[in-house]
């Protein structure tokens, strides 16, 4: 089965009398009808509950310290920065209500937005602002580190960079958080379109509509976000009646009855990839890597764990950024088993060898696609073996501890810009945990980041991923499809060129 190469999908489209008016696009203020991915005109109904279930269980809402996709996806709603990212990739005011880039990229000042409050009722001040900077800097945010000052005048904040950063405006999407707080992690306090008022341990988390929120309100009263433990969980439990959504992968759908639900297509905003830590034996020679490469095969991954369904990858970075992506990486290493077994004789392991594939348990796409991966390599007699672990030992031992030899999982940014992505495999990077070292890439990737010429900027990060790529430092599978399924009493959705979930476009549907 042919891979099916996909862009964002608008899966609401927005009535002709609007795209007369000059609208163009998806996402923004919802209409009152719309026209969803199944033909079928809908009408929105006010109001509602939601329970939308995830595939593993949240316990660390802090948005400066969580580390999980799933969570940073629930954190969309409830907390907003200085900035939020649009639906095309780009970057609009939230918390500020303007914001100016000086020529040089150094120099970045915020007009603060007026009359913004807390889910807990206090308004938004300058010292809230201040203390989220702050913050964001002690907890070593990515890019933070960069900042060399700032200050207020009124309701205007400066913030001045060591060196040139043209893509800081996105690390502004950060949290901004009620000064002094305490106890994120369980008690989330935001200002976003839903407030976090239940947590109950190994279950479900809820989320309210926040009645003064200062944008377009949510649609729904409440969500609850229900703990499951793997995609079999959700699927019986959508079966069952007591979730009403998920995020299923291609395989899943084919269990579930397309006459009793609501389907949207997008792409994840990730990148799977079989992780290769470069200090395991085999792995410190690239030759070695580029075998592997050569081996694992991204077309036959996505036909038959996705169904086709995917957007094969040949480098760090997510096709959606699409002016920084280089697509020609993707061919580079189709599938030559001749050419592996050179590689390997060349390296000295012409007999092959035998490593473990460290793998999180509760992600089947990632099981399954070890699977295939153990018989591809089996061909130039390298003996892969799968071991399953549960998320909480995954990211201790794997991707905090550094412990494994291989593994296969997603990665997603944080923020829509390549840095988010590409700055994991800088030598000195603490989420460096594949262990990649590499002068070159170093160079090329602090070059990007730091020009501010546009043209110079792209050519930069794209050089950087044409190195990831040669040297091989991992083997880059797909950006995974994935959907987004309600039952029928729900619809809407909108994407983004990130991992996030945003539940202030979904909507009930009348009867």
């Amino acid at each position: 089965m042919k891979n099916r190469e996909f862009k964002n999908v608008c899966a609401a489209v927005l009535l002709p009398a609007l795209l007369a008016a000059g609208f163009s696009g998806c996402g923004g203020k919802a209409s009152p009808a719309v026209q969803a991915e199944d033909g079928d005109a809908l009408k929105m109904k006010e109001g509602g509950d939601l329970v939308f279930g995830v595939a593993t269980e949240l316990n660390n809402f802090d948005p400066f310290t969580s580390l999980t996709a799933d969570v940073r996806a629930v954190n969309f709603n409830i907390f907003e920065g200085l900035v939020k990212v649009s639906d095309d990739g780009g970057f609009v005011p939230a918390l500020a209500s303007a914001y100016e880039v000086s020529p040089d990229a150094k120099k970045y000042t915020f007009t603060l937005r007026s009359g913004v409050k807390f889910h807990d009722g206090r308004d938004v001040t300058a010292e809230d602002v201040r203390w989220s900077l702050q913050h964001a800097i002690d907890k070593k945010l990515a890019g933070y580190d960069n900042i060399k000052e700032y200050s207020f005048d009124g309701d205007k904040l400066s913030v001045m960079l060591g060196e040139p950063d043209t893509g800081f405006i996105a690390r502004m999407t950060a949290a901004v958080v009620p000064a002094g707080s305490t106890g994120l992690a369980l008690h989330p306090v935001g200002t976003g379109p839903f407030k976090f008022v239940e947590y109950e341990e190994q279950d479900h988390i809820k989320l309210v509509k926040n009645e003064s929120y200062w944008g377009t309100p949510a649609h729904l009263d409440s969500v609850t976000v229900k703990f499951e433990s793997s995609q079999a969980g959700l699927v019986l439990s959508f079966q069952a009646g007591t979730i009403d959504g998920f995020n299923a992968s291609a395989d899943t759908i084919s269990q579930l009855d397309e006459s009793s639900m609501r389907k949207y297509l997008t792409n994840s905003n990730t990148v799977q990839l079989l992780a290769l830590n470069n200090d395991f034996g085999p792995f410190q020679n690239a030759d070695v890597r580029r075998a592997l490469n050569y081996l694992v095969n991204s077309e036959e991954i996505i036909a038959m764990v996705n169904y086709g369904y995917g957007a094969k990858l040949g480098s760090g970075l997510i096709p959606n950024l699409a002016k920084y992506y280089d697509s020609s990486l993707s061919s580079v290493y189709d599938r030559d088993v001749d050419k592996a077994k050179e590689l390997l004789q060349k390296a000295g392991y012409g007999d092959g060898f035998s490593f473990t594939i460290t793998v999180p348990s509760n992600y089947t796409v990632h099981v399954r696609t070890a699977e295939v991966i153990v018989n591809e390599l089996a061909s130039a007699g390298i003996d892969a073996k799968i071991r399953q672990v549960d998320w909480a030992t995954w990211l201790q031992n794997v991707y905090k501890g550094r412990q494994f030899e291989a593994t296969v999982v997603s990665l997603d940014g944080s923020i829509a810009y390549p840095t988010a992505f590409l700055s994991r495999y800088v030598s000195s990077s603490g989420k460096n945990f594949i262990n990649f070292k590499s002068a070159a890439y170093d160079a090329a990737y602090i070059s990007a980041e730091e020009s501010v010429d546009e043209a110079q900027q792209v050519e930069g990060f794209k050089k950087a991923q044409q190195i990831l790529n040669s040297e091989a430092a991992s083997v880059w599978i797909q950006d995974i499809a994935e959907f987004t399924v309600y039952n029928k009493k729900f619809a809407g959705t909108r994407h983004y060129p990130l991992y996030v979930s945003d539940y202030s476009a979904i909507y009930q549907v009348e009867d």
